[in-house]
């Protein structure tokens, strides 16, 4: 059988890529100003990290050209969370509102379409067959789901009086996508909402009770159709469960691989995208966003993301404490969907997937983008706009977007042209994505080991 499905996964970033560029081309240009001021405020800041940069560039030269793709994916990321926190900077409770509306009717489609999928091939789906539209791996859904679940909540929370027809269709809208989250067993998806649902009502209390029950409310017709109607289940046993959801699979072994490398290999870790090319044809990540970036980029920049994050829920907590009250519904909204998506980070590639990053750059961005009542309208700096520095700042940023895409496309056609070969060396027709749906190097380079994406830095200078 072709797996033709991997190749959501490929269409996935395709879209991604695509988003970003026109992201950035319009509203790098709209916000260039707020950009290079922030930079020129932050000269020293950027000189010393650019110096940092320099030196670790020069002590380790063992750079290849695809490392930078990983280096750009993931400063793009960053720049992508910058803006999303401009942006929702501006709205009111009217956008959140319109936001909610176009979340709930995405939520609805997908929602009905999955289960009519579901339906018609009920008598002969198997669970090791089963995949959801538009998802590579049924683990996915868990990505998008602890982030999209509580987001959709503002279709009823950005109300400035309670809509009980609002709130219930959120909770008919999401239970769906909870009997989804049973059918595919999604560990790391129910730990990551739990979590998220019980530190959201430990922070924000009684203004958080609204969105956590309506969560909460979703649940029960999701678990009755889960135990009543389960494609799955066994009919003689009556057996619901077709995996054993105490078990960690490989997580363990990633997890302490991980860790080794990137003592062994202090402090620059093993590289950019090595993980997928450490010589074992397996999970082309650590499936943890810190472990994975101590093993890949070494332990201080694991360290130094560690606090970042940290200093993020710091911010988060301090506002909780400020914010006016008719304000915190909506924040709790974007709380749970912060700490969804950061705790499921831990047990998943959702950094590195397209769609699960996208999700987590949506939520982070609201979460530090979100103004309450209290604050003023942030206005565009249209005086630092004008000049020749933040043009050039933009045309910089738009040039290495290109070299992602082109470097990333030449990515694309080493991976199919290798595709048959991990075939060969695993012994059986599977893929472990990475930037693509075939995401080993080791494959890769057995097909064309002198492209220049894998030529040193070195050999250049």
């Amino acid at each position: 059988m072709e797996y033709f499905i991997f190749y959501s996964y490929d269409v996935q970033r395709t879209f991604c890529l695509l988003l970003t560029f026109l992201c950035f081309f319009y509203y790098g240009w709209r916000f260039r100003g707020d950009l290079w001021s922030g930079c020129v405020k932050r000269r020293k800041s950027l000189i010393f990290l650019g110096m940092v940069f320099a030196l670790c560039f020069f002590l380790n030269l063992d750079f290849s050209f695809f490392s930078l793709i990983e280096l750009l994916f993931i400063f793009y990321n960053f720049l992508f969370i910058y803006y999303v926190a401009i942006i929702t900077s501006f709205w009111g409770r009217v956008e959140w509102l319109n936001s909610g509306y176009f979340l709930i009717l995405f939520v609805v489609f997908y929602g009905f379409f999955s289960l009519e999928d579901i339906f018609f091939s009920w008598n002969y789906i198997e669970k090791n067959q089963f995949f959801l539209i538009g998802l590579v791996n049924v683990r996915l859904f868990s990505d998008v789901f602890v982030g999209v679940v509580p987001l959709v909540l503002t279709y009823s929370l950005a109300r400035i009086s309670k809509d009980l027809f609002a709130g219930a269709l959120c909770v008919v809208a999401l239970s769906p996508l909870w009997y989804l989250l049973f059918l595919t067993e999604g560990r790391s998806g129910f730990l990551s909402i739990t979590v998220a649902m019980l530190l959201t009502l430990v922070l924000l209390r009684r203004q958080a009770l609204l969105p956590v029950t309506l969560t909460g409310l979703a649940v029960l017709p999701a678990l009755a159709g889960w135990w009543w109607l389960n494609p799955f289940r066994e009919p003689e046993s009556g057996e619901v469960f077709t995996r054993d959801i105490t078990k960690v699979n490989d997580r363990l072994v990633l997890w302490s691989d991980a860790l080794r490398y990137s003592i062994e290999n202090f402090p620059f870790g093993i590289g950019p995208m090595q993980f997928a090319g450490d010589g074992h044809i397996r999970n082309a990540s650590a499936h943890n966003i810190f472990l994975n970036t101590a093993a890949e980029w070494g332990l201080p920049l694991a360290l130094a993301l560690l606090g970042l994050v940290l200093y993020g829920c710091w911010v988060i907590v301090k506002r909780s404490r400020t914010m006016p009250d008719q304000d915190k519904p909506i924040y709790a909204c974007l709380v749970m969907a912060f700490v969804g998506v950061m705790v499921n980070a831990q047990f998943s590639g959702s950094h590195i997937a397209p769609l699960s990053s996208l999700v987590m750059v949506l939520a982070i961005g609201a979460v530090f983008g979100y103004r309450d009542s209290s604050q003023p309208v942030p206005v565009v700096d249209n005086t630092s706009s004008r000049g020749v520095g933040p043009t050039i700042l933009w045309l910089v940023m738009m040039l290495a977007l290109i070299y992602l895409i082109w470097a990333g496309l030449e990515l694309y056609g080493l991976a199919m042209e290798s595709k048959q070969r991990c075939f060969e060396e695993i012994g059986r027709p599977y893929l472990y994505p990475r930037f693509w749906s075939q995401g080993r190097l080791e494959c890769m380079q057995m097909v064309e080991p002198n492209h220049w994406l894998f030529s040193k830095w070195s050999d250049w200078l």
